[in-house]
C-alpha cells in the first residue's frame, strides 16, 4: 500500500466517526453534523475568508456546510448565508460552530456524540 494510500485510509477513518448534535432551543432544533467530516479542499474556503479577516463570514460558511438535520439532509444553503449573517444571532452561530470544533477534538462530553 503506498503512502497515499495509507494517507486516505486515515482520512476515511476520521471522517466516518459518526455525527454528534447540539441541541438549540432558541431555534427549536437540534443541529447534527459529521465529526471530522470536511475534507481539506472544504476547508480551504473557511481559512481564505479566516485570511481576508472575514472571521464571521468563515464561521457562518462553516455552519452551513457541516449542519445536518436528524435525516442527513443540509440544514441551510449557501444561497442563504447572506440572510444568516444578516438576521441569525451571531451568539447561537458561534455556539453551534464551538460544539461543531470541540467534537472534532474530543468524542465524549457535550456536544453529544450520536
Amino acid at each position: 500500500m503506498t503512502v497515499l494510500n495509507t494517507a486516505k485510509e486515515h482520512f476515511k477513518e476520521i471522517a466516518n466517526q459518526g455525527t454528534a448534535h447540539i441541541d438549540i432551543p432558541e431555534w427549536g432544533t437540534v443541529v447534527y453534523w459529521s465529526i471530522g467530516g470536511l475534507n481539506f479542499a472544504q476547508q480551504s474556503k473557511v481559512i481564505e475568508l479566516q485570511q481576508k479577516g472575514k472571521s464571521a463570514e468563515a464561521l457562518v460558511e462553516m455552519m452551513i456546510m457541516r449542519a445536518i438535520d436528524a435525516d442527513g439532509k443540509k440544514m441551510f444553503k449557501l444561497a442563504e448565508k447572506t440572510e444568516i449573517m444578516r438576521e441569525v444571532d451571531p451568539n447561537m452561530i458561534l455556539k453551534v460552530v464551538t460544539a461543531m470544533g470541540d467534537s472534532d477534538t474530543e468524542l465524549d462530553g457535550d456536544p453529544v456524540k450520536s
